[in-house]
């Protein structure tokens, strides 16, 4: 429902305020926001930088209260941020300081090469000792006598000065000069000039050109706008004189309108230093002579640390060489390369790891080890020695077994255990340099070895006993066990049948059917005693034997204990 005007107010009024809102509604709000911000102006980042600029300006032309004001501030901020990433400063500065480095080095170097190749030249000298005397009399240094007899004409100083003015433009000095204040000096030449002319009345044409202070001599060459004054030791040539008028044209030249527009700053004749140094310039005596002691000294010691170094090489050369021949004709060893490598030896080669130890032979043959590099890589050497010992070690035999190599073949002899001889059968297959291997004389000589044992061997009965009962007797039975085990082990090794007969004996007491039953009897029981069924590769017999006739007819009434025993007879025969 749309509201009533306020009373008060006529319709005409209303309308115009109506109609003045709708015009000028725009306006009316941007002019009320205006006057909010001027009201309460909000000095924020963004309206700051539109201002921040020019206010810095404006106050600088002022005053420097801002630049004190800010000093602390930004030298801060560069320390911080110089810690922080140093390679800034470095590449600001590295434009300017490199090159100013890189002459301060060059200008140090050559006056250390010159002050040397001085004193190389007139240190042992006869007219060195004089100059000595000479600087010890006259309280100089050394350098400065041999510079006073040496030099020629050297250009220490030139300056550059204004004409109207007498200010000094540009300066250059020698190496090892000692320089006062260029200004106060320019200034001095120019009075001193003046005062010439001045005093003797000369034509303005008509310039003091020459002057001697000393041993030293200043010429002076007057340019229109300029002057060039050049402080010289010793005697210099016309010659000079010439480049000292070329150098002042040339600048003349070049800067003509810097000298015309001087108001009394030096800075913009910076560039014409290199001019000027050009006319530093020294020549000495020219000395014939002949070769100095130093010299002399020098090219000895020289030969003899050539001689030295000659000689070592050769003798090292010589323990190299026979280190070699020594390798070539040990056992074991073979070298594939040997080559000098950069002041060392490179050595390569195949090695047994029973050969003679190459380092040890380094060392017999007087070689610094340090300066080998030796690389060797293991192999079995064929040789005879080496494949004997490396049966040796892989076998390991008893003190019984003998080794022995046929050609490529390696036999055994002796007597050993039927397990170490089964063992070596497998182990000799896998020694290197071995086509075979024979132990058929090692098992017949075990096995007659054994053989013998058996013959020695018998178990001792009581009289008229067939009975196994006394510790003695089980204990012999066992004995005759084991022995029968090896017997079995070699003779399936040996691929023979063997028969082992037990035969049982008796002594003369009794009569002939009773001693012959008595003397089976014994045999059937050690039969049983040992279990012939475990020795399925051996044959068993028993058989009893009765004394002989002429046995009992000459003793009968004797009965010798050893004759009342059972023993075993071994019977060897090649398998069938």
């Amino acid at each position: 429902m749309p509201q009533s005007p306020n009373r008060g107010t006529t319709p005409v009024e209303h309308d115009y305020a109506e109609l003045r809102s709708l015009l000028l509604a725009p306006e009316q709000t941007r002019l009320e926001q205006l006057q909010e911000q001027v009201e309460h102006i909000d000095l924020n980042a963004q309206n700051l930088s539109r201002v921040l600029p020019d206010a810095i300006a404006l106050r600088g032309e002022g005053d420097h209260q801002l630049t004190h004001v800010l000093t602390p501030h930004v030298s801060e901020a560069l320390g911080a941020s110089v810690r922080r990433q140093p390679h800034m400063i470095v590449d600001a500065i590295a434009p300017i300081m490199m090159p100013a480095i890189r002459q301060a080095i060059a200008n140090a170097l050559r006056g250390m090469v010159q002050s040397l190749n001085q004193t190389i030249e007139h240190s042992l000298s006869i007219q060195s000792l004089k100059w000595r005397v000479e600087a010890l009399r006259t309280g100089k240094p050394f350098a400065e006598i041999v510079l006073l007899h040496t030099l020629r004409y050297r250009v220490e100083q030139v300056f550059l000065i204004h004409s109207q003015t007498g200010l000094l433009l540009a300066h250059a000095a020698g190496d090892a000069v000692a320089v006062q204040d260029q200004t106060l000096v320019s200034g001095m030449l120019s009075a001193i000039r003046s005062f010439v002319q001045d005093s003797f009345g000369a034509d303005p044409e008509q310039v003091l050109n020459t002057l001697q202070v000393g041993e030293l001599t200043v010429w002076i060459e007057q340019g229109p706008a300029a002057i060039l004054a050049a402080v010289i030791r010793g005697t210099p040539p016309e010659s000079l004189r010439l480049h000292l008028q070329d150098t002042l044209t040339r600048i003349h030249a070049e800067r003509a309108d810097a000298l015309a527009r001087f108001t009394g700053d030096a800075a913009t004749f910076a560039s014409v230093t290199p001019l000027l140094e050009e006319c530093l310039r020294a020549q000495f005596e020219s000395r014939r002579r002949g070769i100095a002691p130093m010299t002399w000294v020098l090219i000895i010691g020289a030969l003899l640390v050539t001689t030295w170094w000659a000689l070592s090489t050769y003798q090292e050369r010589q323990r190299w060489q026979s280190y070699l021949s020594r390798l070539a004709t040990e056992p074991g060893l073979v070298v594939t390369d040997a080559e000098p490598e950069g002041g060392r030896y490179r050595l390569t080669g195949l090695r047994d790891p029973l050969a003679a130890d190459p380092a040890i032979l380094m060392q017999d043959s007087g070689i610094d080890t340090s300066r080998v590099v030796a690389k060797w890589q293991p192999y079995y050497a064929l040789d005879t020695s080496f494949i004997l010992k490396r049966a040796g070690f892989a076998l390991s035999p008893p003190p019984t077994v003998h080794l022995a190599l046929e050609g490529s073949h390696l036999t055994a002899g002796g007597t050993a255990s039927a397990d170490w001889i089964r063992q070596s059968r497998s182990v000799a297959r896998a020694i290197p340099g071995l086509d075979g291997y024979d132990d058929r004389r090692l098992v017949s000589q075990s096995l007659d070895m054994l053989r013998q044992q058996f013959t020695e061997t018998s178990i001792l009965f009581e009289q008229g006993s067939s009975n196994l009962v006394s510790p003695e007797q089980l204990q012999q039975a066992r004995r005759i066990v084991g022995m029968l085990r090896q017997l079995e082990d070699l003779a399936r090794l040996a691929s023979a049948a063997v028969t082992v007969s037990i035969v049982g004996q008796t002594d003369v007491v009794g009569g002939t059917s009773q001693n012959r039953r008595l003397s089976d009897g014994r045999a059937k029981a050690v039969l049983d005693a040992i279990h012939p069924a475990s020795f399925p590769a051996l044959t068993f017999h028993t058989r009893g034997m009765a004394p002989e006739a002429e046995l009992q007819q000459s003793t009968p009434a004797v009965a010798h204990p050893q004759h009342r025993r059972a023993s075993l007879e071994i019977t060897i025969q090649p398998m069938p």
